[in-house]
């Protein structure tokens, strides 16, 4: 089905005969700024009739717009395949149109959300690794600091393995406490991004709990080195340590 669009004088002084309505497709539909099909508040007129009654300027083209509809067994790619060839050479080669496909446009953003997705994935890889590897220093920083003390608790009687949990412990506590204030931050963020931009932000409660679980479990993968080395220590030379 073909549709001719026209911006030509004013539709207020001219009377028509109307001869059917179409029936309401709904809200409006667009993409982008192209419209996919909703026949809303639209009036349709013959061609010949709009040449005749409506005023243009003589030197712009009779038609702005033409809008395509295709049966559902066929390709829209192909079908815009075939009319970019038919305008080139109505045109005579110009370079004077655009050819726009609403199901292009929109396989088009699907690829741009799925490269920012993996853009996105990475920083947040790229976070977690830093912060790790962040957790890790400071846990081995504190074994050094604490190297007395687990001396005198290895001396004392306590096993290796509750050195090693007392650490992973500590590890987990700073994750947890660090993935709760990044989870404040966010959504304090989205509430300010969307009150000043007028953006709309969805929060849930499963990405909640999904960033606080790799949190977690980023800040016990990188406890894990630490609470080794602190439970290896030698008593010995723990107590020796000054």
């Amino acid at each position: 089905m073909f549709a001719a669009r026209a911006a030509w004088g004013s539709w207020f002084d001219s009377w028509f005969e109307v001869i059917g309505v179409l029936e309401d497709s709904g809200g409006a539909s667009s993409f982008q700024g192209v419209d996919l099909g909703t026949t809303s508040n639209e009036i349709y007129v013959p061609v010949s009739t709009a040449i005749r009654k409506f005023d243009r300027p003589p030197l712009a083209a009779p038609l702005d717009e033409i809008v395509v509809r295709v049966a559902a067994d066929v390709s829209p790619q192909a079908t815009a395949v075939a009319i970019g060839r038919l305008l080139e050479r109505v045109h005579a080669g110009a370079d004077d149109f655009d050819l726009v496909v609403p199901e292009a446009l929109m396989e088009q953003s699907r690829r741009t959300q799925r490269m920012f997705n993996i853009v996105m994935g990475c920083i947040a890889g790229i976070s977690l690794l830093v912060g790790g590897i962040g957790i890790m220093n400071i846990m081995l920083a504190t074994v050094l600091e604490r190297t007395r003390e687990i001396g005198i608790r290895r001396a004392v009687g306590a096993k290796r393995s509750e050195i090693r949990i007392q650490f992973m412990i500590e590890a987990f506590t700073i994750s947890v406490l660090g993935g709760v204030a990044g989870v404040a931050m966010g959504v304090i963020i989205a509430l300010v991004v969307a009150a000043s931009a007028g953006w709309a932000t969805v929060i849930t409660f499963g990405a909640i709990f999904l960033s606080t679980g790799v949190s977690m479990a980023a800040g016990l993968i990188s406890g894990i080195y630490p609470a080794v080395r602190a439970a290896n220590l030698d008593p010995i030379d723990a107590l020796r340590y000054e």
